[in-house]
């Protein structure tokens, strides 16, 4: 039997709602989650007023910034 895929980390605007699997991830300290045991593996972006972007990651040192604040 081969194990179900890891279900992608999700991001989503307003209010800002993030969604993952608490069973992938140990809380390593306050709001912090991690698994040094996976990497990531694929990066998409895509939204209205951007630049959508999709692209396989091929290295592990990888940053994803989002700055979060009220509309302008």
């Amino acid at each position: 039997m081969s194990t179900p895929p890891d279900p992608p980390i999700v991001v989503t605007g307003g209010s800002v709602t993030i969604e993952f699997d608490p069973r992938t991830f140990g809380e390593t300290g306050t709001g912090r989650y991690s698994n040094q045991e996976k990497i990531i593996k694929r990066v998409e972006v895509i939204g209205a007023g951007i630049q959508n972007y999709d692209a396989a990651a091929t290295g592990k040192d990888i940053t994803i910034r989002i700055t979060y604040g009220d509309p302008e």
